[in-house]
């Protein structure tokens, strides 16, 4: 049987859909006013020049509040992380690396405002990869990012499957025991795993 579809046909085909599928709403709406209505707990400064604000919503701030040793966030709760870059004062003259400026406290001093924001929302009971929905988003205009979701979030996240999804669980529980907003350095660049 003769096939009456080429490749330009594909192609042509993808080329209308891909749009279309771009265009579709995140699963997680943007969290707007989020450095308002949802609580800072954390800030981590990264090794490759990269410095996060961690955000949790109110009813998972709540829920440990409560239960300390919590193991699974409730339906509904919201993680935001906002993704900022420091400033580059130079290069290593052996590796080429950036070196970044720090201020009179050891932490990185921000250059640009935030570029991106990362949300995952508790959308489902239970625990597990499948209980969470992500995306990403521009701050400055609440677009949502080109990811391919689940798969950029769900990948890296999946090893803290102990932890149902979050990886600074343990500064939450520090937040939350002190009221203070907590500080961590990772050596790790990118999005390698922090050891909190």
């Amino acid at each position: 049987m003769k096939r009456w579809w080429g490749r330009g046909a594909v192609v042509a085909l993808l080329a209308l859909i891909g749009p279309a599928a771009a265009q579709s709403p995140p699963a997680v709406p943007y969290p707007r006013d989020y450095k308002t209505t949802l609580v800072k707990y954390a800030r981590v400064d990264r090794v490759d020049g990269l410095s996060r604000d961690l955000y949790v919503s109110r009813d998972a701030f709540e829920a440990v509040e409560r239960e300390p040793r919590l193991s699974e966030f409730p339906v509904g709760a919201l993680f935001a992380l906002d993704v900022y870059s420091a400033r580059v004062v130079g290069r290593d003259a052996k590796t080429g690396a950036s070196i970044y400026e720090k201020g009179p406290d050891g932490r990185l001093v921000r250059s640009k405002d935030e570029h991106t924001l990362h949300v995952m929302q508790k959308t489902r009971a239970g625990f597990g990869s499948g209980t969470w929905t992500f995306a990403g988003f521009d701050p400055a205009t609440a677009r949502p990012l080109a990811l391919e979701l689940p798969g950029d979030c769900l990948l890296c996240h999946q090893a803290a499957l102990v932890s149902d999804m979050s990886f600074s669980l343990a500064l939450l529980r520090r937040f939350v025991a002190t009221g203070q907003v907590q500080f961590g350095y990772c050596g790790q660049p990118g999005r390698q795993v922090c050891p909190f």
